[in-house]
């Protein structure tokens, strides 16, 4: 063991750490000044200054069976301590990438894991995840509850744990595919939930420990047999040579102040809608996914003469297809968009 510097001495490497961490960063505050009760406090006040900077977070992306994926966590540490992580012995997660290299591994036996302690700085750790084992089902929404064993990691339960103290900062995020839609979302500590179109994050209130989460989320048919409480009936498939496609929408017959709404790909693109003989013109982007893509004419207004009729005239590379498509309080009809290699 090292005698500990004088404290001229070691008050001036830390101010050159200090100098050297804080050089060409705006805005930041300053470096606390040394204390007169010597160098221990001096160490604890300069681990507090940077430890406010310190983060965790952890980034899904959810693939489209809404099982499996890949998630991405970064945490910094400036508070000249190493980090700890925690990793399963089991086929729950697969680490791909870790940044930097751990200096060294504990085993822990008793929670069937491996310790990795990184240098101080923080890590970057890439893995996969796979729900398959601990979800659970209500119909079309998929559940990953709290406490289930082996989903995230440490010590056996699913909750982000650090030792010692708590998380400075610490957020999560989830990417669904456009197949799925979070429906509900629970933490057992204080934050702030905010779902920004296929993104739903969680901003933890700080100094918090052993975080839990539960997820439920619906997985959405890109044919709906129903919508809106009617049910829809498919007249055509029509194959569809690149990744758009240009649509022409008008009435075949009088107009007589029909209104539609027009559903696409699992959103509603069009709201009460008048169909004249002036055509409705849209470009749309079709699925790659072997569903393809749907599009239903749903009525608002049959007008005056019921139901509502529309001409449908859809242009794909050279070709172009007409359908006519047909809606009343009672049902709505639509065709599906297939991609073609």
């Amino acid at each position: 063991m090292c005698c500990p510097l004088p404290m001229n001495r070691f008050a001036f490497v830390f101010f050159l750490l200090l100098s050297a961490f804080s050089f060409g960063q705006a805005k930041k505050p300053a470096p606390p000044q040394a204390p007169r009760n010597g160098a221990v406090e001096m160490l604890r006040q300069v681990k507090e200054h940077f430890g406010k900077s310190d983060y965790h977070q952890k980034v899904k992306f959810i693939n489209e069976d809404g099982m499996t994926g890949y998630e991405l966590q970064t945490s910094k540490k400036t508070s000249f301590e190493s980090d700890a992580f925690w990793k399963a012995n089991n086929d729950t997660l697969s680490y791909l990438y870790e940044f930097p290299k751990p200096m060294k591994d504990s085993v822990d036996v008793r929670n069937n894991g491996v310790i990795s302690i990184y240098p101080p700085g923080g890590e970057n750790i890439l893995s996969a995840f796979n729900w398959s084992k601990v979800a659970r089902y209500k119909g079309d929404t998929i559940i990953i509850p709290f406490d289930s064993n082996g989903v995230d990691n440490p010590y056996g339960k699913r909750y982000d744990w650090t030792h010692p103290g708590d998380f400075k900062n610490y957020a999560r995020a989830w990417i669904f595919p456009a197949s799925m839609k979070p429906v509900s979302y629970k933490c057992n500590r204080k934050g702030t939930w905010k779902l920004n179109r296929n993104v739903l994050n969680f901003i933890a209130e700080p100094n918090q420990n052993e975080f839990n989460f539960e997820l439920k989320y619906l997985r959405k048919s890109i044919r709906p047999m129903e919508l809106a409480g009617r049910p829809v009936t498919y007249t055509k498939e029509i194959p569809i040579e690149s990744d758009t496609v240009y649509l022409e929408l008008k009435d075949d017959q009088e107009e007589d102040g029909d209104m539609v709404s027009l559903h696409y790909d699992r959103e509603w693109i069009g709201k009460n809608i008048q169909v004249t003989r002036h055509p409705i013109r849209l470009f749309l982007l079709v699925s790659l996914g072997p569903e393809g893509s749907s599009f239903i004419l749903h009525s608002e207004s049959e007008g005056k003469v019921p139901p509502n009729t529309a001409e449908l005239t859809i242009y794909t590379g050279n070709k172009h297809y007409t359908v006519t498509l047909t809606s009343s309080r009672n049902a709505s009809s639509g065709i599906v968009l297939k991609r073609v290699k």
